[in-house]
């Protein structure tokens, strides 16, 4: 979610490839945004959707994460409970490694035991069999980050009807009701991501000119309601910015082939917006095969390619990031209050977070709780 491509996975797996969780994924009824757009999805909703804030499950507001706190006899009423709690993500990257130990540091500190991990590799089907492998288990609670919410549904279904806790990254099946059938979610705050990004790219060409916008053409709904909010932002809060070259994309590799078409053929380009590190990685070559150094770069979440070229002062100019950590602390809490019975907010919202060279460590260290690539941190030395 979904999210940046670095080729050497082993040590540069892009964090933003969480972004591309809903490849395939229907667009769904939670986190929903302010929309003016009927029942546009996918890339319809992304260029003509109006997205102004951001609201949780059936219109809720979303909170922050400082709002869920256990007091120390609650904390040892949940140690004394022998509880356990599964891990089921979509895949395996920086990002959801940063989820993973912020959910293991706040079980840890609840005595929630961790009773299995599982990474679908983007797979629905594979994710369902995860569910079904994880009860056998008998966990009092999971965390699922859906691929296909809407496919998972009937494995979830299975989840809930033997008792077990589930929260939630991001999506939810449709007609899932918190408190009967998942007891809480915690996601970006989408709109603020869409609108940094817009106002920072806004700043780096002077708040005037000509830019690119590339937009996910599926039906993701973290990634439409993000691409949609830049887009909203650029229009209504920057007038004398136009979109002059738009093109949609569902393969992440078509990005440098689609940059290179934009800036071939509309060589006033002052930027470009691109929705997520990986397909960034392609819009960055092509910039370089087009030897212009005069186009500024706007995308979310980190990758390793993103953070060398912020680092060296390359094209990447905007760049705005949720905070992992805090997600998983977030949801582990949330299960730690319905565990003891304790009402659950409806709707944990992290922050959308602009990264610039002097604060990428600080992203790292703080966001990601990972080390940053040699070559950024030698970059940054200099």
């Amino acid at each position: 979610m979904i999210h940046r491509q670095d080729r050497s996975r082993k040590q540069s797996v892009a964090f933003g490839r969480r972004a591309a969780l809903v490849l395939i994924g229907a667009l769904l009824t939670t986190g929903a945004a302010q929309v003016q757009a009927g029942e546009m999805v996918g890339g319809q909703f992304a260029l003509k959707g109006v997205v102004t804030q951001t609201v949780g499950p059936n219109g809720a507001k979303g909170e922050p994460a400082s709002v869920l706190s256990l007091t120390d006899a609650e904390v040892q009423k949940l140690r004394g409970g022998h509880y356990s709690a599964a891990l089921l993500f979509q895949t395996s990257s920086d990002w959801s490694n940063a989820v993973t130990e912020g959910a293991r540091d706040e079980f840890k500190r609840l005595g929630i035991a961790v009773a299995g991990m599982s990474n679908s590799n983007y797979s629905a089907s594979d994710q369902a069999h995860a569910v079904q492998t994880i009860l056998a288990k008998k966990p009092s609670a999971i965390i699922v980050w859906p691929i296909n919410p809407d496919e998972l549904r009937p494995a979830l279904q299975k989840a809930v009807d033997a008792g077990v806790k589930l929260a939630l990254i991001s999506n939810m099946p449709s007609g899932f009701q918190q408190g009967r059938d998942y007891v809480g979610l915690v996601g970006d705050d989408l709109h603020a991501m869409g609108q940094k990004t817009a106002d920072g790219l806004a700043h780096a060409i002077g708040n005037a000119g000509d830019i690119g916008y590339l937009y996910f053409d599926a039906n993701a709904y973290v990634v439409n309601q993000r691409d949609a909010a830049f887009r909203t932002t650029i229009e209504r809060d920057h007038p004398k910015i136009k979109i002059v070259a738009t093109q949609g994309f569902s393969d992440p590799q078509r990005a440098f082939q689609i940059a290179s078409a934009m800036l071939l053929q509309h060589p006033t380009l002052k930027g470009i917006y691109v929705p997520w590190a990986e397909p960034a990685a392609g819009v960055l070559q092509a910039i370089r095969a087009s030897h212009r150094r005069d186009v500024a770069v706007a995308t979310m979440d980190l990758s390793n390619t993103v953070a060398v070229s912020l680092a060296q002062n390359g094209a990447v100019k905007a760049l705005v990031i949720d905070d992992p950590y805090a997600i998983g602390k977030s949801l582990a809490a949330e299960i730690g209050y319905a565990l003891i019975g304790k009402p659950v907010p409806a709707y944990i919202q992290v922050p959308a977070i602009p990264v610039t060279r002097t604060t990428l460590l600080q992203a790292y260290a703080q966001d990601y709780h990972a080390a940053p690539p040699p070559e950024v941190k030698q970059l940054l030395s200099k």
